[in-house]
């Protein structure tokens, strides 16, 4: 049975002024505690340092997003109206969205115990779904090419 350790309640409330009420195995960082960007980016540094863990195969940008700065806003837009325009229109296929996959305290605690930051292993305790990624589509010109 998994339980939350002492020291990494005591990192948790040091670092992001957590609650121990707000502390269960299946909290989540981003959705549940608003710790995603920069934020995440410092208390994965530090937990990773604390507890002397290899981080293995640990993927920020698979696990957090990130945050942009305000001057980069309207090249967002663009490249995102670019993006749906070609994905849409051209290619014929919806527009794909980027996800990440949820971090719990659970999955935290694992690699604790563990030692290590095994994607497979972890999120397979965590119960998601995302590993390994799905499969992509073939592109629209391999797709006329095989009708041939």
């Amino acid at each position: 049975m998994l339980i939350l350790s002492e020291e990494f309640k005591n990192l948790l409330i040091s670092e992001e002024q957590i609650s121990e009420n707000e502390m269960k195995l299946s909290t989540r960082l981003s959705e549940d505690l608003g710790i995603d960007g920069i934020d995440a980016h410092y208390l994965m540094e530090s937990y990773a340092d604390t507890f002397s863990i290899d981080t293995g195969d640990f993927d920020f940008h698979r696990y957090f997003n990130d945050e942009t700065d305000a001057l980069l806003f309207i090249p967002m837009i663009l490249f995102a109206l670019s993006r749906f325009l070609i994905w849409k229109f051209l290619l014929g296929q919806p527009v794909q969205k980027q996800t990440t996959v949820p971090v719990t305290l659970a999955m935290l605690q694992q690699a604790i115990d563990d030692g290590v930051w095994n994607c497979a292993r972890i999120e397979s305790l965590a119960g998601t779904q995302v590993y390994p990624p799905p499969p992509k589509k073939s592109w629209w010109f391999s797709r006329i090419r095989n009708k041939t």
